[in-house]
């Protein structure tokens, strides 16, 4: 009997919370409706405008009783416009909608562009970094190929010549520390270089090995694109090196030999010699290549240049004052400021490239020595002041031996002479 009357209670106590819930319902729906209604009625003032209805039908009511007023005329043009002011708000709004979404995926799409830069950036620093370390492994290399210097040195203290076999092995150290681009602050290097090269050379220079040990060692191996910063190469054996695309900065070539050497595309920057005073002693760059390298900033006053090429290269504020030149090229150059003060000109040919950004170089011709041919070659450059040749101040005259190859391709030497004449400041 108990369970009984719990089980009606329960029904009944169901049944209540069902009607409870179907009112709950109702109500939510009865709400939606409104919030639907609300909604439409908004449209329906925005776009029907119940008072421009209500004015037009006054007005119209008005002109058919011939009694129109002025108020009712203001309520229509008034409602009008603010029909019309609301309708272009809502379409520019409308059509401002999709213009406004992709101007901000465009926006984000640059933001992710930007991060792609940044992690091929640092993908590319990592690869290089990656070239880098497996250049530093060579060191190991070297080491051991300085461990054979030293001791092949002290068992031969008097000649200073090295075996063929490790002259063999100093070349092949040379060509495996190849040139790249390494990390400087947090950004990569614009130019590949190789500053292993440049201590391997200066380790070599520092041994003093023989002139014939130094001909087979810069004949065999490969020093392109060194870097030698803040060096001392007073006085070295530096004839037949190649010194390609190399970075020379801070560096004293007094006395230094550098006949046949290869210079090309390199870039040197503040190089000097000692051409003044007691400890005076000039350096040689006969047949030396210059083609399309970059000098800056250098002295090499007292210095000789037979038959060295400048062609193409890029010289500025570079003075080469009591230099001598036989049968230098100095064809289709970028210059600015070149002092030839007191300079020997023999035969040597003068070109300068034709840019409209730069003006009249700034070159010094100050009683110089120069032959006829050199001389007409200097007066044909853009100069602010040309110099005038004293054709009654003849120096001295030089004998210099040319040599040709007649139709059977046998060579023959003939003696040719050249005159000297002062230029006039």
């Amino acid at each position: 009997m108990e369970e009984k009357e719990k089980w009606i209670d329960l029904e009944s106590e169901n049944q209540r919370l069902r009607a409870r819930l179907e009112a709950m319902e109702q109500e939510l729906k009865i709400r939606k409706q409104r919030a639907r209604f609300r909604l439409l009625r908004f449209f329906a003032q925005t776009y029907a405008t119940k008072p421009l209805y209500h004015s037009v039908s006054k007005l119209v009511d008005q002109l058919a009783d011939r009694n129109v007023e002025r108020d009712t005329v203001k309520d229509v043009l008034y409602a009008a416009l603010r029909r019309l002011t609301r309708l272009g708000a809502i379409t520019m709004l409308i059509a401002l909608a999709p213009l406004s979404m992709a101007v901000l995926q465009t926006y984000y799409l640059k933001k992710q562009n930007e991060k792609y830069d940044i992690q091929n950036k640092r993908i590319e620093q990592q690869t290089y970094l990656q070239e880098a370390e497996r250049r530093s492994s060579l060191v190991f290399l070297f080491d051991n190929v300085l461990n054979k210097i030293d001791e092949e040195l002290r068992s031969n203290p008097s000649t200073r010549d090295l075996s063929p076999q490790l002259i063999g092995r100093i070349a092949a150290l040379s060509k495996a520390l190849k040139p790249y681009r390494f990390l400087e602050g947090d950004t990569i290097t614009s130019q590949m270089s190789s500053p292993e090269r440049g201590q391997v050379l200066l380790s070599l220079l520092a041994s003093k090995l023989s002139q014939n040990t130094y001909d087979q060692i810069f004949l065999l191996s490969d020093f392109s694109y060194a870097t030698l910063q803040s060096v001392n190469l007073d006085g070295m054996y530096l004839r037949n090196i190649n010194l390609s695309n190399a970075v020379l900065q801070s560096v004293s070539l007094t006395g230094a030999d550098l006949r046949h050497a290869n210079l090309e595309g390199a870039e040197i920057t503040d190089a000097h010699v000692q051409w003044t005073g007691m400890r005076a002693k000039a350096a040689y760059f006969d047949f030396a290549n210059f083609y399309k390298a970059r000098v800056t900033d250098c002295d090499f006053g007292g210095c000789s240049f037979e038959y060295t090429n400048f062609s193409q290269a890029r010289l500025e504020k570079v003075a080469f004052q009591r230099a001598s030149f036989i049968q230098a090229k100095f064809e289709d150059v970028a210059a600015d400021s070149l002092d030839f003060s007191e300079a020997v000109f023999l035969k040597t040919v003068f070109s300068l490239q034709q840019s409209p950004e730069t003006g009249s170089p700034d070159f010094k011709f100050d009683d110089i020595q120069t032959d006829t041919a050199s001389f007409n070659q200097i007066t044909q450059l853009p100069l602010k002041i040309q110099p005038q040749l004293d054709t009654t101040q003849r120096e001295l005259l030089i004998q210099l031996d040319s040599f040709y190859i007649d139709g059977q391709r046998r060579p023959f030497v003939v003696a040719d002479s050249v005159e000297l004449f002062r230029v006039k400041r």
